[in-house]
């Protein structure tokens, strides 16, 4: 299991399905903009510019809107994750 240190985030972006069960091709699957995500795990915070300590706003197993390209992106065991900050995150599901 990989835990992300400091104030990061640790993601796995749901990908857009192109077509349907009966076999219907959707033609704006793909957000240009941004993209819904699994939050996986959160690093425990860090220290603002006036020594302040913030921790991250979302918790593990959130559902959250992120943009398509923000964050760093790699893979893990043939798993690709995105590591994002706070400041990436648009919304959160509720």
């Amino acid at each position: 299991m990989l835990r992300p240190i400091h104030a990061n985030i640790l993601i796995k972006q749901k990908v857009a399905e192109e077509t349907t069960t009966g076999g219907i091709i959707l033609t704006n699957a793909k957000n240009e903009g941004v993209v819904e995500a699994n939050v996986i795990a959160v690093g425990k915070g860090t220290y603002d510019a006036k020594g302040k300590f913030i921790t991250p706003n979302v918790n593990e197993g959130d559902r959250i809107l992120v943009n398509v390209n923000g964050g760093t992106k790699f893979t893990h065991e043939d798993t690709e994750y995105v590591s994002i900050t706070n400041n990436e995150i648009v919304a959160v599901f509720s």
